[in-house]
C-alpha cells in the first residue's frame, strides 16, 4: 500500500511540474507575442490561444498539488477557534466534500471531452485545434484532485492555518 501511496504522490508532483512548465511556456509565448507585435508589427495567430490553454492546464494540473501542500486559499478563522477533535472532524468533512466535488468534476468533464471528441469540435481560430486536447486538462486535473483528497482522507491530519505569507 505504501508503494501505491508513493506512486500517487509522485503523480501529483508530476502534475505540478507540468503545471509549472506550462506557466513558463505561457510566459515565453506572451513575451514573444509582445516583442513580435510591438517591435516588428507582426502579431502571431497562435500565442494568445495557446497561452490561454496553457494557463487553464496549469490551473487544473496544479490544483491537486495545492491541496496536498495546503497551498490553496483557506479561511481558517473557525479552524483556529476550535479544539483538535473538532478540527479533525472538520478536516474529514471538508476533504470528503472536496472528494465529492472532484468526482463530479472528473465524471462530467470526461463525458464532455468524449462528446467533443466524437463530434470533432475544433477551435474557431486559424489553428483549428481539436478542442478535446485542451479540454482534457479538466478530467486529468479532476482525477488528480480525487487522488489528492483520498490521500488527505488517508492522512487524516489537522492542518494549522496561517503558515503562508
Amino acid at each position: 500500500m505504501k508503494k501505491v501511496y508513493h506512486f500517487f504522490d509522485l503523480l501529483i508532483k508530476l502534475g505540478a511540474y507540468v503545471a509549472g512548465s506550462l506557466i513558463m511556456l505561457t510566459t515565453l509565448m506572451v513575451f514573444y507575442e509582445v516583442v513580435s507585435r510591438s517591435f516588428f508589427h507582426k502579431p502571431t495567430s497562435w500565442a494568445t490561444e495557446l497561452s490561454i490553454y496553457a494557463v487553464i492546464g496549469s490551473c487544473f494540473l496544479g490544483s491537486a498539488y495545492a491541496v496536498r501542500t495546503y497551498s490553496h486559499i483557506t479561511v481558517d478563522l473557525l479552524i483556529n477557534a476550535v479544539n483538535d477533535r473538532v478540527k479533525t472532524i472538520l478536516a474529514y468533512l471538508t476533504n470528503s466534500l472536496g472528494l465529492l466535488f472532484s468526482i463530479i468534476l472528473t465524471v462530467y468533464s470526461y463525458l464532455h471531452v468524449m462528446k467533443t471528441f466524437a463530434l470533432g469540435v475544433t477551435s474557431s481560430s486559424l489553428l483549428r485545434i481539436p478542442m478535446y486536447i485542451p479540454e482534457s486538462f479538466l478530467p486529468i486535473g479532476g482525477g488528480l484532485l480525487c487522488i489528492a483528497f483520498i490521500m488527505q482522507l488517508i492522512d487524516g491530519g489537522i492542518h494549522e492555518g496561517g503558515e503562508h505569507i
